[in-house]
Parts: structure tokens; sequence; C-alpha cells
């Protein structure tokens, strides 16, 4: 078993002798973290923003929210909303590249920084190390393994991803597609008063104008037959 001053001295030589496998494991490890964090930040600020969906300002959101309705008009109320927010959701982007990016870049950081452990054992052995001498690969290896997945968990994009699906779910037919309908509705009844008071309107005017011309050929009538009689009466 290994003593604490030996195993500091062997991590000291270690460090020495494979420095260059030491920080390329470093490195992928870290930049595995990254990408789960930066998923997950990514998913954080959209589940927020989807707490006041109607009044958000994110473009995102604002987009998805403007599609629905013009998916809910175009094809009569009826919309499909679970496979429309899993489409947007596949939609979501960090920079140029979508969500399952980074997720499998990551997943695949994460292998290259064990591969790159592994790698430096076989080498080690190759050469003639002893297990003593390689045996911080293997210690490596396992914190990667556990720093990447304790990361995963904290960042929990898993876990946002679903919250957020549900919420823009619940919004989209519990408070939109209502909203929606009501105003189909509103519309459907003005559409009708309109139409109904429009034939009312057009044959009081043709009455009105009828009966104004019957009234300016009995004053015509009327004024020529005085006129005759003064004729008559003046000869």
């Amino acid at each position: 078993m290994l003593s604490g001053g030996g195993m500091g001295e062997t991590m000291v030589i270690f460090l020495e002798e494979h420095f260059l496998f030491f920080t390329l494991s470093a490195a992928f490890l870290l930049l595995s973290i990254v990408c789960r964090f930066l998923t997950g930040m990514r998913l954080g600020k959209l589940l927020c923003e989807a707490g006041s969906l109607s009044a958000t300002e994110n473009v995102l959101l604002k987009q998805c929210r403007l599609k629905f309705q013009s998916c809910y008009e175009l094809n009569g109320g009826v919309v499909n909303t679970g496979v429309f927010v899993e489409k947007f959701m596949q939609g979501i982007r960090i920079g140029k590249f979508s969500l399952r990016f980074w997720k499998m870049a990551a997943g695949q950081l994460l292998l290259l920084s064990v591969f790159t452990d592994g790698l430096g054992a076989c080498l080690g052995m190759i050469a003639g190390e002893t297990l003593r001498e390689i045996f911080p690969f293997y210690l490596l290896a396992f914190l990667s393994l556990l720093l990447h997945f304790s990361a995963a968990g904290i960042a929990d994009a898993a876990g946002k991803r679903e919250k957020l699906k549900t919420a823009l779910e619940d919004f989209l037919d519990n408070r939109m597609a209502v909203r929606l309908d009501g105003v189909k509705r509103d519309n459907v009844y003005l559409e009708a008063q309109e139409q109904e008071n429009r034939p009312a309107a057009s044959g009081k005017g043709r009455k009105e104008d009828f009966g104004g011309v019957e009234k300016t050929a009995g004053e015509d009538f009327v004024e020529k037959a005085e006129l005759e009689q003064l004729l008559q009466e003046f000869l």
C-alpha cells in the first residue's frame, strides 16, 4: 500500500514524465464539463422565460408562440402540440449547433480524456514502468468520470429540457389555444352581425329612393295642372 509521502512523490515523478498526457486528459475533461454547463445554462434561461411566455421578450420563445398561432389558424384549430413543441426543442441552438451536438460533444470529449489516460498507461507499461508509476493514470480516469457526471448532474440539462417542454405544452394547450378559440368565436359573431345588418340597411335605402322619385313626379304633375288652369283663365 502506498503511503502519503510515497503517493506525493509518485505524483511528482508522474507529472514530470507524463506531463503531455496529463495536460491533454485534463483539457478534454474540462471541455466536456463546459459543454454540459453551456447546455444547462441555455435551457435554464429559456425555462425562466417560459414562466411569462405571453409577455416574454425572448426571440426564440416569441417565434414559438407566433408559429403556433399560425399553425392553429391554418389548420382550423387542430394542432398536435406535443409534436410541435418537440420540433421546437430540437431547433434550440447554442451558437450554430443544436443542443444534441453539445451533448454528444461532451460525451466524446470525456471518452477522449479517458482514452488519453489509458494510452499513457499502455505506453508506460511498454516502456517498462511499474504499476506504481502508472497508477496515477487509472486514478485520473476515475476522477474524470466522477467529475464529468457530477457536473452533468449539477447542470441537469435533461431535467430542464423536460420541464421546459412541459411548460410550453401547458401554455400552448391551456392558454394560447383557448385564447385563439375565443378570438375566432368573436370574429364569427361579428361577421354574422355585419351580414344581418347589411341587407336591412340596403333595403331601407332603396325604399327611400323610390319614395323620393314618386314624390317628385307628383309635384311635377300638380304644377303642370295649375299652369294649364292659369293659361285657360288668362285666355
